[in-house]
């Protein structure tokens, strides 16, 4: 849970912005209160695992599903979670693999115990389940969702004390992107077109690393430590 409230970043902005009245003048708090949330839209975008949702997901009957209403994107599908279910692991699995070894794999009989899940990044909401789906199938996954957005109607004020929706580690990403949205209202001006892009910049750049820096360290990565967990085990054999 963060701690940075959005009273700290929209504080952060006015103070770069020089924006000294307490409801802003050339940019209203509601202004900059609805660029915040338009912000977790583009970073989402970016960053899919930026926020994510872990959920129990029913199945419809078959093998093509739909991940709910308010998500972006599938990241995984982990586990049996149905009651009368084994609670096995799910595999991801290629379409090609399965449409070469059995054709007539979506008419297979329908079990509650899923063994793998087919993802086709061009249709990011949706996925298939091996074997069918019977009814009271439900699995456990992982997808990416576009955080609800604060209630501008509360004024800063009212959200002051209210925790970001993305992790602290984004503030400052979040602010570079307020930024430049509020020197792009006067983008007429070249001064403040200059300013917006290079809030644009940094924007990018920071969550550009950030990209990195999260692959680099995940547990999943290729471990280059000077003492490889592999390397460990060699030596005890």
């Amino acid at each position: 849970m963060a701690l940075t409230t959005v009273g700290t970043v929209i504080n952060n902005a006015k103070l770069v912005l020089q924006e000294v009245t307490s409801a802003g003048t050339r940019w209203t708090n509601e202004e900059l209160i609805g660029w915040l949330n338009e912000s977790y839209q583009a970073i989402v975008q970016i960053k899919p695992d930026a926020s994510t949702e872990n959920a129990s997901h029913e199945l419809a009957e078959g093998t093509r599903q739909q991940i709910p209403a308010d998500g972006l994107r599938l990241i995984d599908v982990v586990r049996n979670t149905a009651s009368g279910s084994k609670k096995m692991g799910i595999m991801v699995a290629s379409r090609q693999s399965l449409d070469t070894t059995r054709r007539g794999w979506h008419a297979d009989p329908p079990s509650i115990d899923i063994e793998q899940y087919i993802f086709d990044d061009q249709d990011p909401t949706r996925f298939y389940t091996y074997p069918p789906a019977a009814t009271g199938a439900e699995v456990e996954i992982i997808y990416s969702a576009v955080p609800a957005p604060h209630d501008v109607s509360q004024g800063l004020e009212g959200l002051a004390n209210e925790a970001i929706k993305l992790n602290d580690s984004f503030g400052p990403i979040i602010t570079d992107y307020i930024l430049y949205r509020a020197y792009s209202k006067d983008a007429e001006h070249a001064k403040n077109l200059n300013r917006a892009q290079l809030h644009m910049e940094a924007y990018m750049t920071a969550l550009g690393q950030k990209v990195e820096v999260d692959r680099s360290i995940s547990p999943n990565a290729s471990d280059s430590s000077s003492n490889p967990t592999g390397s460990v085990g060699r030596a005890r054999g």
